[in-house]
């Protein structure tokens, strides 16, 4: 191994300033070529995951956009089939006591789908009249932070939450793709409703 390093040393200290020139230019133009390389694979590699970000994005939205009038043709038009408007009367909502938190938690560990944090907050919407009266229901939000799922565990889940006989809606949705290939991230915003207590007079 030393005889082949001498032999090596001993060949550059012969060349010339020109042959010495060429040789530092041929290295430059490797070291060029492979940052061309590096560079090209990594474009590549955003190009793909911008690729898939949108194929998930536009299944989410054909969900969205085409879900309830497949369940209607599923179901066959049958006008005693219980809709999701049903779940929202004023009798459901002066009584709903569903739990956001343990019914996200629920849904998700059925289908194995690990939830990082959850953050529950409330609105109230309108007013039963008056200065002091209150609001006439109150909104409660869930958001719900996803940071690694299957796609098609997180999917089930989805269902899941809008399938289900409780008056809770999926209110927002954004999906992301990570660098595991059919995995995503994705912030869940779900709501429910109830009517406040009014306030005596």
């Amino acid at each position: 191994m030393d005889l082949k390093i001498d032999q090596v040393s001993g060949i550059l200290e012969n060349l010339t300033e020109r042959e010495r020139m060429l040789l530092k230019a041929m290295l430059g133009v490797f070291v060029i070529l492979g940052l061309f390389v590096l560079v090209g694979l990594a474009q590549r590699s955003v190009a793909e995951l911008e690729h898939q970000t949108a194929q998930y994005q536009t299944s989410l939205d054909l969900l969205a956009s085409e879900g309830p009038a497949f369940l209607a043709a599923q179901h066959g038009g049958d006008d005693d089939v219980m809709t999701k408007a049903d779940l929202f009367t004023e009798e459901i909502l002066q009584d709903n006591e569903v739990q956001l938190t343990s019914y996200v938690a629920s849904h998700a560990s059925a289908v194995d789908v690990s939830v990082s944090s959850y953050d529950v907050d409330s609105h109230p919407l309108g007013s039963t009249g008056g200065d002091n009266s209150g609001p006439l229901i109150e909104e409660r939000q869930l958001r719900v932070d996803i940071r690694n799922a299957e796609m098609d565990k997180f999917i089930e889940l989805l269902h899941r939450i809008e399938d289900s006989r409780e008056p809770v809606v999926i209110k927002r949705l954004d999906v992301r793709s990570v660098r595991d290939e059919g995995k995503v991230r994705a912030l869940l915003i779900v709501s429910t409703f109830q009517y406040a207590d009014e306030e005596e007079e």
